[in-house]
């Protein structure tokens, strides 16, 4: 996960959230409990995870120093094809509470539910037209 993966895997869950409400888990009555129980432990699981990263707490092994997590969390790993990294994390950006990058960082994941809840609606959406 980072922060140019993770809005798209949140629309992706949104909508695979959606199906599985609509399709396998719920009775008419219960859509609207199951539907909120899965987007707290989703929303909880990506924090999780991405904080962790973007903490250092993780890595992406598999991608050697392109997937240390603070690092990646910001630059993806678009190392492997070629790019030159977005952000320079020789220092992590968690180092000071206060940088412009911190807070961008915090910003970034407080947008996590609008990003699950427009999966959502694009999931109805498209169950509507089906």
């Amino acid at each position: 996960m980072s922060f140019l993966i993770d809005p798209f895997l949140l629309i992706l869950s949104g909508m695979t959230e959606v199906y599985l409400c609509e399709k396998i888990l719920c009775k008419h009555r219960e859509k609207k409990n199951v539907l909120l129980f899965l987007s707290v432990v989703i929303i909880f699981c990506f924090w999780i995870i991405a904080g962790a990263l973007y903490l250092d707490y993780l890595d992406i092994l598999f991608l050697g120093d392109y997937g240390r997590g603070n690092h990646f969390m910001w630059n993806s790993g678009v190392e492997i094809i070629g790019l030159k990294p977005f952000i320079d994390t020789s220092v992590p950006t968690y180092k000071n509470p206060l940088s412009s990058l911190n807070l961008l960082a915090i910003l970034i994941f407080a947008t996590y539910p609008l990003w699950l809840y427009f999966g959502i609606r694009v999931g109805y959406k498209i169950l509507r037209r089906a």
